[in-house]
């Protein structure tokens, strides 16, 4: 959605550009050469505006749990790995302890981008400013259907928000332990989405002539004669309005893919931690046991970092967490103390086209090389893994109890793990 107002916006920068430099020789000649000649400081003015789409996409997902699929693995996992504990992560806690985070590293990627690419910008204009606020004033308003998803949506956020804040009771609690999650405040908003009309509906009586129609012509047979004295009336057939959400288009628009990608990485956990790989591959790494807690969550999200630029970030999440939670329990440390950071560098793929979606799309515009993003992309991801491992020793303990190794999170010995 947003490439191609990116593009827009860029293309009025060329226009302008044209017009300040338009009465030299040199800058004419140059208007007639092709985008890829283009004048360097607009170039790099473009490039970091269309790569900080996929940056801040990447970022910006994770601030929520459904923002991104690792946060929904992460939460998936843990209630696999962890049955019957009482973690403390819900969509409130997560929210709370994400979302700083993720505004940290935005001002941070902000910041590299800003230095990167426009350090020899050209002076600004009105022009591209203009052009917005035109487009803006054209926009049509919402419509019914619009402000009816915006509506239930908002609903939706509250009740993640309000089912168990802890706090203070949530409605959840009305219920039994289990019988309410966030997929079921989920369930009942998606199928409110069919039930509701997509046209505002009206409250009042019809008149006579939405009752009887206009009158219309006989219809007449082939070989009778025409009577052009009798007519006929049909009654107004009741026009069912659409509803926000169809099956078809549910059908047809839904990624039904990405269900079956992260129902695999959840049945993956599952099997990783019943087969004892989890336990060998924590024994494996038990030796950075005795490496500073802070060291130990640098080589976790380099790991992750480097292996989510090659590949999806959902299985990198699926793959990593079972293994750093229980590298967490064979050191009797908080599990979230790793398996946090390890779910948001799962987002963190910076560096190739390949890492995430919003990468192969931006970088399918044609507007940047690969050496682009390579070069910036690395010192994003250095500055979001020094953001993220001092955001785990600071803010991260005011929201989570990470001082005090939990007893759900001891490591359970394999025959009675095989045995249930």
């Amino acid at each position: 959605m947003m490439v191609p107002i990116a593009q827009s916006v860029i293309a009025q920068l060329e226009v302008s550009y044209h017009e300040h430099h338009k009465a030299s020789s040199a800058a004419l000649l140059e208007s007639s050469m092709p985008q890829k000649n283009f004048h360097k400081s607009t170039s790099a003015m473009s490039k970091g505006m269309i790569i900080s789409i996929c940056f801040a996409a990447n970022i910006g997902g994770t601030g929520t749990v459904t923002g991104t699929p690792p946060n929904l693995v992460f939460v998936g996992q843990l209630s696999t790995l962890y049955p019957s504990a009482k973690t403390g992560v819900h969509y409130l806690s997560f929210f709370v302890f994400a979302f700083p985070l993720m505004l940290l590293c935005l001002m941070a990627c902000w910041g590299i981008l800003t230095f990167w690419f426009l350090r020899h910008a050209p002076e600004g204009n009105d022009t591209v400013t203009n052009m917005m606020h035109d487009r803006y004033a054209k926009l049509p308003q919402m419509s019914y259907a619009e402000k009816s998803v915006g509506v239930v949506f908002i609903v939706m956020l509250l009740m993640w928000l309000t089912r168990s804040p802890e706090i203070v009771p949530g409605f959840g609690d009305l219920f039994p332990k289990g019988m309410f999650t966030d997929a079921t405040s989920s369930m009942i908003i998606s199928a409110l989405l069919f039930i509701l009309p997509s046209e505002k509906p009206t409250f009042r009586l019809p008149t006579i002539e939405e009752l009887d129609g206009k009158p219309i012509p006989k219809l007449r047979v082939e070989g009778e004669e025409e009577d052009s004295g009798l007519i006929m009336t049909a009654k107004k057939q009741k026009k069912i309005p659409p509803r926000l959400m169809d099956w078809k288009t549910m059908l047809n628009m839904f990624p039904w893919s990405v269900v079956w990608l992260l129902g695999g990485g959840f049945a993956l956990a599952a099997g990783v931690k019943v087969s004892g790989l989890s336990v060998m591959l924590g024994n494996i790494l038990g030796e950075l046991e005795t490496l500073p807690l802070w060291s130990l969550q640098v080589i976790c999200l380099l790991s992750v970092m480097a292996v989510t630029n090659i590949c999806s970030n959902t299985v990198t999440a699926s793959i990593f967490i079972p293994v750093v939670s229980t590298l967490a329990s064979k050191m009797e440390v908080h599990p979230l103390t790793l398996m946090l950071p390890t779910t948001i560098a799962c987002s963190f793929a910076f560096m190739l086209p390949v890492g995430t979606p919003p990468n192969a799309i931006v970088f399918s515009s044609g507007m940047l090389k690969v050496t682009d993003m390579i070069q910036v992309g690395f010192l994003v991801t250095i500055a979001t893994l020094i953001i993220t491992v001092g955001y785990m020793q600071t803010f991260a303990h005011l929201v989570f109890n990470l001082d005090e190794f939990p007893d759900w999170a001891r490591l359970v010995p394999m025959n009675e793990t095989m045995s249930g």
